[in-house]
């Protein structure tokens, strides 16, 4: 029996065509934004450029969670889209956490912040960063990737709420706190306001 032949022509997959579409609009941006910055991307190897680029998205979710943003399409999103999300748009499950890259795999945490499995489970050992539990599995807050804070400041946060549960501890990074003029602990870091934060901490730790 003759083998078939693969037709080059053929369309791409439902999956692979996204893929295209997404790749397609962050180049068009990236052009729009910085032409000349273009070719310095070019020369970079295939690999490197792709291992970057991933670094630099979550980085960017990270700062989505710092400053309460949802990940939402600038373009008008689907029927079959505003359909799925229904109801539940605005509530902050674990599955909507993770779909918005605000939280991150163990595997892909790892790739991010570029330490060894190894590495990651001394820092959750020695309470500098922290993760939450998701059908068993730890996934960690995309915010420990963001540039703009000093890791020590957000390990002396995390050490400071003790033995507080991953979710506990999630809850007071990113919920309003009065005593912080109802901004969130991360905003506030951001901020500057580090000493304020280190004392809404330990209250919450006292609780």
């Amino acid at each position: 029996m003759p083998r078939r032949q693969h037709n080059a022509t053929s369309e791409p997959s439902a999956p692979d065509a996204r893929v295209l579409e997404l790749l397609g609009t962050a180049a068009v941006a990236m052009t729009l934004f910085d032409p000349v910055g273009v070719r310095t991307l070019l020369k970079i190897p295939d690999a490197e450029l792709g291992r970057r680029f991933k670094r630099a998205l979550v980085r960017v979710a990270g700062m989505t969670t710092v400053l309460d943003l949802e990940h939402r399409s600038i373009s008008e999103e689907s029927v079959q889209r505003r359909m799925e999300l229904g109801s539940n748009r605005g509530a902050s499950t674990p599955a909507r956490l993770v779909a918005n890259v605000k939280l991150l795999h163990k595997s892909h945490f790892c790739a991010a912040i570029g330490y060894t499995p190894q590495r990651v489970s001394k820092e959750v050992t020695a309470q500098r960063i922290f993760s939450v539990d998701i059908d068993d599995e730890p996934y960690f807050p995309a915010f420990f990737l963001v540039e703009q804070f000093r890791r020590k400041d957000l390990a002396k946060v995390v050490q400071t709420l003790g033995d507080s549960t991953g979710w506990s501890k999630w809850e007071f990074f990113t919920s309003p706190n009065s005593a912080l003029d109802d901004l969130t602990p991360l905003q506030a870091l951001f901020y500057g306001d580090k000493k304020q934060v280190f004392r809404a901490a330990a209250e919450f730790a006292g609780q």
